[in-house]
């Protein structure tokens, strides 16, 4: 990976994967911080020993730390069971 911008513009591979990665961030991580945001206040507290909220916490925590990471189906499946349940609070 290179540290000069015009060496990062110049590969048009590199701006499409970032570019990918921002909207895909940008379309994902909002939604999953309102999902871990009604959980917390269904729950009444912030048990962190609460293995609903320590798995969507921990994808949270992956999609900051790695741009490129994507959720598998099965995350998605797991995040809609949990939309279901909590997103009238």
């Amino acid at each position: 990976m290179s540290n000069k911008l015009i060496d990062i513009l110049d590969d048009e591979k590199k701006v499409d994967g970032m570019n990918a990665d921002y909207h895909y961030k940008q379309s994902i991580v909002p939604r999953l911080e309102k999902l871990d945001k009604n959980m917390k206040k269904a729950k009444g507290n912030y048990d962190i020993d609460d293995i609903e909220i320590r798995y969507l916490e921990s994808l949270l925590e992956t999609l900051s730390e790695n741009p490129s990471h994507r959720l598998t189906a099965d995350n998605m499946k797991e995040c809609n069971q949990l939309w279901g349940k909590y997103k009238n609070v």
